[in-house]
């Protein structure tokens, strides 16, 4: 058996937890189309006959904005060194970005195996995987090159063998059948903050931080409450929305995704409290995080 440790690195937005949540075959990870949707570290553990490999699902590489930013990008600098493979991932893109070049910058200073995957294939023509073949493989900087998609499944069995040539023997460090470190309710919090994502403005979610303050389990149902802490004063009436509409939205999407998530009906109520430009707070940030 061998066993080891692999991080997926990249810019928002370039498909890592889509990648992990297909690899595993579970939502763990929330997915949507705006950046830094991930914004902490977690672990997804996948195991088969021949190997357990602890992946990170990393927040995207960014430019800080502020505190939290930096702490983001620190997460990802400490899990590249403890990493026993490294894989990067672009999307289908034929032009490489600012943050996609400093991803590479990233990628020459790492000594540990490495693949560079090339996530939404499914979209590529024949033509265009041929030049983005080219184009990654005149960098001589990646071990491989692996096209995948995490909407047809193509490149998974490549991606396993690429981790797997590089891993040594070793422990599980998990059970056979845990999939992630990461306990249900810190699941729940993460759904209700992918609902704020997806329903509100670009800027509000990324201040919004989510913790689970109330949960009741009985054998068909969940009561849960959760607060919303957010920056601004101005920002609540905004997640209100006119008459409710915005929070009912926003809990409607939360209780579907967490009901199929528990696997039984999952209710929820709402608080919100101020914590003015918690983002920037490293006591906050430390004790959150």
């Amino acid at each position: 058996m061998k066993s080891g440790f692999a991080n997926l690195i990249g810019r928002p937005n370039v498909g890592k937890s889509s990648i992990l949540n297909r690899l595993i075959g579970e939502k763990l990870s929330i997915v949507t189309n705006k950046p830094q949707t991930t914004i902490r570290s977690m672990k997804f553990i996948y195991t088969d006959e021949r190997m357990q490999i602890i992946f990170f699902d990393n927040p995207g590489y960014q430019k800080p904005k502020n505190k939290l930013g930096s702490w983001m990008n620190e997460q990802i600098f400490e899990n590249i060194k403890d990493a026993d493979v490294n894989l990067y991932v672009v999307d289908n893109s034929l032009e490489t970005g600012r943050l996609d070049k400093e991803v590479f910058l990233l990628a020459e200073t790492d000594n540990s195996k490495k693949a560079l995957l090339i996530n939404k294939s499914d979209l590529l023509n024949e033509e265009e995987r041929s030049l983005l073949k080219e184009k990654y493989s005149d960098m001589e900087l990646f071990d491989d090159i692996i096209f995948i998609s995490a909407t047809s499944g193509e490149g998974f069995d490549s991606l396993k063998d690429f981790v797997y040539d590089a891993l040594y023997e070793g422990p599980l460090y998990y059970g056979e059948d845990e999939i992630t470190d990461v306990s249900e309710r810190s699941i729940m919090e993460e759904l209700l903050r992918e609902a704020c994502l997806i329903h509100l403005d670009e800027e509000i979610p990324h201040g919004i931080y989510v913790e689970l303050e109330e949960f009741d389990e009985e054998v068909d149902r969940i009561k849960a409450r959760f607060t919303l802490y957010i920056e601004r004063e101005s920002h609540k009436s905004i997640i209100i929305g006119k008459n409710g509409n915005m929070i009912n939205r926003i809990i409607r999407t939360a209780e579907r995704e967490m009901s199929t998530f528990m696997d039984k009906k999952v209710k929820i109520k709402i608080d919100i409290k101020i914590r003015k430009n918690w983002r920037k707070d490293q006591v906050l940030l430390k004790r959150w995080f």
